[in-house]
């Protein structure tokens, strides 16, 4: 889960509690109000049912009625009790049809009686219920005691309560809705300065150190992380440029020594034999040897820092096919003393924008290693292919192959898979570092492919050549002659 929508669900989440709680807080008052409302109807009710009945036992009337013009036949279900006897004093219209259970005097309760629509109708619903309101009080007045029960339907007031209750539901769902929303904008632009962050970040490499995220002018977290960020870089960017700068200065410096054991190695080689003694004669090739190895070394480490520190190179159209063809050539001395056979399937023109020399250097290092790692009556594979306005291409040889494992590492400085195999054959392990570098430098792509009983595969892929605008306009310029 990303801390955008980490953020988001927090926001909403605390945004939906706290709107819970205030619609609790609110739906209870406003519920409370219509029953504090409806007990004191019911309250007065009973008052004025007792007082109707002293009224009328005063002026003799052999059976009381209620008479109460401003209150609808059914409205209320009202009984009158005298508290001393016991017996029923009065008894409303609609006490007179449905019956409820008799409660004590100061409480209260909602009751559900079951009323056949065709008793009456006094708002029940479908299937006959009737939600009453009940309210039980003791009056005394004139020297007596009445135990009054009194109730009202409450079916409108249900129904308002369950609209109520979905009119606040609805309403949590869509504020929850919209908050979602709104912290998903606000998560994204909180988080914004993390993405540029990330996006810069991820493009700097070893090779643009230089690069800088900004930090802006304000003094929250974000910038000072940039800072932070950048410091950090900073120091990187230091430690590479020493890095660079010591192998730089150590290879050079290494040369005039080893130029000199190397002419002092020869010098001493075309001496007569006889007058050495024999330690030397023994010791002297593999010194000579050790030399010019070391000498290769050195070669490769200035060529890989003077192109580490590149980041272009001159551009002019090269003719692949011509130079995979040269370097074949070349190499055909080599492969023929180990009895390799190498097989040229080449397009007749395959052209790119770059460097001859240093992707002569780049494919020279692959034919290299394609020929000293390989087996005896073996074969090299050279193809080259024009694909989607890029040239394809893939060198591949019958060698003993590298391991899975160690595949990702085979373009990795001083890697070499066999070490033993690679010293007798005096591999440094810059080779195919190299041969990175020089791609990179002509925005291709190489991939190394290698598994067992398969031929072990070099693959580069550059772009195909594009003429500039001043190219063209000096082409079609008319000649003079």
């Amino acid at each position: 889960m990303t801390v955008k929508t980490r953020i988001t669900l927090f926001i909403a989440g605390a945004g939906f509690i706290a709107s819970l709680l205030f619609s609790v807080v609110v739906f209870s008052e406003l519920i409370e109000q219509p029953f504090h409302l409806l007990d004191a109807v019911l309250e007065e009710e009973a008052n004025h049912s007792v007082a109707k009945l002293i009224q009328q036992k005063q002026s003799g009337a052999e059976s009381p009625s209620m008479g109460i013009a401003s209150y609808s036949k059914y409205v209320y279900w009202t009984e009158v009790y005298d508290e001393e006897t016991g017996l029923l004093c009065y008894q409303s219209d609609l006490a007179k049809l449905v019956t409820l259970s008799r409660i004590a005097p100061g409480t209260h309760a909602i009751t559900t009686l079951k009323i056949p629509p065709g008793t009456t109708n006094i708002g029940q619903d479908l299937h006959g219920n009737l939600v009453f309101r009940v309210r039980a009080f003791r009056i005394e007045t004139k020297g007596k005691t009445f135990i009054v029960q009194t109730a009202r339907p409450i079916e409108r007031l249900q129904e308002e309560i369950q609209d109520l209750i979905l009119g606040t539901l609805s309403g949590l769902v869509f504020s929850t809705l919209v908050l979602i929303v709104i912290s998903w904008f606000v998560a994204g632009r909180i988080l914004h300065p993390i993405g540029t962050m990330r996006d810069l970040a991820r493009d700097i490499s070893e090779k643009n150190l230089d690069h800088r995220i900004p930090a802006g002018e304000g003094k929250d977290e974000f910038s000072e992380l940039a800072k932070t960020i950048n410091k950090m870089l900073d120091r990187l960017q230091y430690s590479f440029s020493r890095q660079r700068e010591f192998l730089f200065a150590t290879s050079h410096e290494l040369k005039t020594p080893l130029t000199t054991l190397r002419l002092a190695a020869d010098e001493i080689s075309r001496c007569d034999p006889e007058m050495l003694p024999s330690c030397a004669r023994d010791n002297l090739p593999r010194l000579s040897d050790q030399v010019l190895r070391m000498e290769r070394l050195v070669k490769d480490l200035l060529s890989l820092s003077s192109l580490e520190a590149m980041t272009r190179v001159d551009e002019g159209a090269v003719q692949i096919n011509e130079l995979l063809m040269s370097l074949v050539e070349e190499y055909q001395f080599m492969a023929y003393a180990h009895n390799i056979k190498m097989d040229s399937a080449l397009e007749g023109s395959l052209v790119i924008s770059g460097d001859a020399e240093k992707l002569r250097r780049a494919f020279s290092n692959i034919l290299d290693n394609a020929v000293k790692y390989n087996m005896d009556g073996g074969r090299v594979e050279v193809t080259g292919e024009m694909i989607d306005d890029e040239v394809r291409v893939a060198v591949a040889n019958t060698g003993p192959g590298v391991a899975a494992d160690e595949v990702p590492k085979v373009f990795d400085q001083f890697f070499r898979a066999e070490k033993s195999r690679s010293s007798s054959h005096g591999g440094s392990g810059l080779g195919l570092a190299i041969v990175k570098r020089v791609i990179e430098l002509h925005h291709g792509t190489v991939a190394f492919e290698s598994r067992e009983g398969d031929l072990t595969r070099v693959t580069v892929v550059l772009p195909g050549f594009r003429e500039t605008d001043s190219e063209r306009e000096n082409r079609n310029l008319p000649q003079h002659t």
